[in-house]
């Protein structure tokens, strides 16, 4: 046995095996399929970079380090579940895959304008930290978003630059419209007795276009780091009207919260070692 083969033979055996049932081998598909979608890939820096260099191929190997895909073992086993797929192809090796018709990548502004308008935000989402993990509450959500809407096709949870969940969920629809019609079902304010109210176990969901939240959070960011008063110097060098040096208090310190990209797709080692910079939301990212 080579070495190569050794890598691969202990990478693939890393996980305990799983039954594929018909419900699992689906949501396995639907996972990968999902990563080269044109929901997902577009604006995945990490599968578009490893696609470019190997010349649209994705090792399946490094799809199985996704944090979604972790579970699906043996790798075998998925292989043979992606083959089935109408949207990517395997190669004859089984070792890579990548879509069927590519996409196009050209858009540029265009396409991540496009992907936020068809985005809304979900504020003070409920979450005991005691009780569930971040990967339950996903799932949890999903479920419960998916009963509600069938064109809602991905679910983010934002965390800070410290990976803790502050109530804030990114839910991306098919279509703007799609999501306009959402937003103008529930009910973002109790004042508004016309719309739906949505509530996720017992606690009231606020809901917010991309947009709103954006300005919602730039003006927070503004009002607690712009200081009070105009800054000005007087003749003996001082400064007037500068506000006390101060330890933020724990409400700015969530108001300065950094918006992550989604780092789904992205094996360990790649999260590890992304720069700071790149962690800013634009959104994003995502």
């Amino acid at each position: 046995m080579s070495d190569t083969e050794a890598v691969q033979t202990t990478r693939r055996n890393s996980f305990v095996p799983i039954e594929f049932t018909e419900d699992i081998s689906k949501q396995c598909l639907k996972q990968v399929e999902f990563y080269f979608s044109e929901f997902n890939f577009p604006y995945d820096r990490f599968l578009r970079t490893t696609a470019e260099k190997n010349d649209g191929w994705v090792p399946i190997g490094t799809i199985a380090t996704f944090n979604r895909m972790k579970k699906f073992r043996p790798i075998e086993k998925v292989v043979e579940i992606l083959r089935e797929s109408k949207i990517i192809q395997v190669s004859e090796d089984g070792e890579n895959v990548k879509r069927i018709v590519p996409l196009d990548l050209t858009k540029g502004k265009e396409s991540r304008i496009e992907k936020e308008n068809r985005t809304l935000v979900i504020m003070e989402v409920p979450f005991d930290h005691e009780r569930l993990t971040i990967g339950q509450l996903q799932e949890n959500l999903e479920s419960f978003f998916h009963k509600i809407n069938d064109n809602i096709v991905q679910i983010r949870l934002k965390r800070d630059n410290r990976k803790r969940f502050h109530g804030k969920v990114f839910v991306e629809f098919n279509s703007a419209e799609s999501a306009n019609d959402f937003l103008a079902t529930y009910c973002d304010s109790e004042d508004d007795q016309s719309k739906e109210i949505l509530s996720f176990e017992g606690k009231k969901l606020n809901v917010f276009s991309k947009k709103q939240y954006d300005l919602q959070r730039e003006a927070t960011r503004s009002k607690n780091f712009s200081g009070s008063g105009q800054r000005s110097r007087s003749f003996t060098g001082h400064r007037k009207n500068m506000p006390k040096l101060t330890p933020p208090t724990a409400e700015e310190q969530e108001s300065a919260i950094v918006d992550e990209e989604d780092e789904e797709s992205k094996p360990k080692e790649e999260k590890d070692s992304k720069p700071t910079e790149e962690k800013v939301e634009e959104e994003k990212k995502d």
